[in-house]
């Protein structure tokens, strides 16, 4: 009924996603699946072609990427992207021409038609930029299809309000006018982009969702004995506050309890961390895991007791809501758009940020109140599987992908 409403079927749809990294990150990679399976005809512009990739049906990939490679190698690819593109609209070309010389004079005129060719004298029905930078550096494309933009979390409330970055702020706000629709992550989200020049008509919020089915809590069910088992996953960077967490184990330790913490994720401070855990004497408390695939996180997760996430900046947190999936409670800063996934005394404790003492609390009350940590899982799961199932994630998607075709 609603496609009838809005004229057009999924199946005819053509999208084009811009920025999509390979592997790309999970939650991006389950949405895409999702969208390829309702039958819409997805093509990923993606910088290098990946090896070994399975196909997905309904998904094509599009390579935007090279320009790192040597002078010859560039004049050579350069050379035959350009033929491809005059074979398929002259007129596209000079267009495109024109958008690189009216984005800037300069080193990055060259690079910046070598990216931009690969889409000249193609059509979409919708262009879908899952991050605000990308539909920043790919302003042209905007002029092409009607676009779609993600806000998520940092690009919006940590990226403008770095003074070095001072451009970032009329790039936002230049997608924000010439897109067609804006998604934002949480209603946190929504409030943060109308500072950027968002009109609250334009926003979709359309939040995150996980599959229940996959992640799900430990077959056995029953408390685990020993140490309380907090875990967390996500990239590592300041943003994810990470001494703060690890301070609030030393003194949940030095307190008289039991504690292991797992860390799941690999990122530009990796370093940091671990000199942090030795500075903290936590090498026989603290674990590490890197990068792990979705199959070994939801192993850690179902072996767990605790989720916590100690950010300082986020959207929604994807990870938080596998968490819930699998039946842990959460212990989660107020950043960002949490509130509005963990209800503070329900599904977990929602604390400020940058205070390690209130981590400390509410691990301590979920270590001595076992029966609560079950409770709280328990709330959680349901809580997912009414307000955050990846299959309302995807139709939201198909419903807006159609609205604004």
């Amino acid at each position: 009924r609603e496609a009838a409403l809005t004229g057009v079927r999924a199946s005819s749809l053509r999208v084009l996603i811009v920025g999509v990294d390979w592997p790309p990150e999970t939650f991006l990679w389950r949405l895409i699946r999702g969208l390829a399976a309702a039958g819409m005809h997805l093509t990923l512009a993606v910088p290098e072609r990946p090896r070994n990739a399975r196909p997905l049906p309904n998904c094509d990939l599009l390579v935007t990427g090279g320009w790192s490679e040597t002078a010859f190698r560039r004049v050579w690819r350069s050379g035959g992207r350009l033929a491809g593109a005059l074979s398929r609209s002259p007129l596209d070309v000079r267009r495109t021409f024109a958008a690189a010389v009216a984005a800037g004079a300069g080193s990055g005129g060259p690079e910046r038609l070598f990216r931009w060719l690969p889409f000249a004298g193609r059509a979409w029905d919708v262009i879908y930029f899952p991050w605000n930078l990308t539909a920043i550096s790919h302003l042209p494309l905007m002029d092409r299809a009607p676009s779609v933009v993600s806000c998520r979390g940092a690009q919006i409330n940590v990226a403008p309000y770095n003074w070095k970055r001072a451009g970032l702020r009329q790039g936002l706000m230049t997608t924000f006018e010439r897109s067609a629709a804006v998604h934002c992550v949480s209603e946190a989200i929504r409030e943060e982009a109308t500072r950027f020049g968002l009109d609250r008509a334009k926003a979709v919020v359309i939040r995150p969702g996980v599959d229940p089915s996959y992640f799900r809590p430990r077959p056995n069910g029953h408390l685990q004995p020993g140490p309380l088992r907090v875990i967390t996953t996500g990239t590592i960077m300041w943003r994810k506050g990470y001494e703060y967490a690890l301070t609030a184990v030393r003194m949940l330790l030095d307190c008289g309890h039991p504690v292991r913490f797992d860390v799941i994720g690999d990122g530009p401070e990796v370093q940091r961390l671990l000199y942090t855990v030795n500075d903290l004497r936590l090498a026989d408390h603290v674990f590490w895991h890197g990068r792990l695939s979705p199959a070994e996180v939801r192993a850690r997760l179902q072996a767990a007791d605790v989720f916590l996430l100690s950010s300082l900046s986020e959207g929604i947190s994807n990870a938080v809501l596998e968490a819930m999936a699998c039946g842990l409670p959460v212990v989660t800063t107020a950043a960002g758009g949490m509130a509005e996934a963990v209800t503070d005394g329900v599904e977990g404790f929602v604390v400020p940020g940058r205070d390690p003492e209130s981590i400390v609390v509410a691990l301590r009350d979920l270590d001595r109140r076992p029966e609560q940590r079950i409770s709280m899982g328990v709330a959680g799961r349901e809580r997912v599987k009414r307000d955050f199932r990846l299959e309302g994630q995807v139709e939201s998607f198909v419903r807006l992908f159609q609205e604004v075709a």
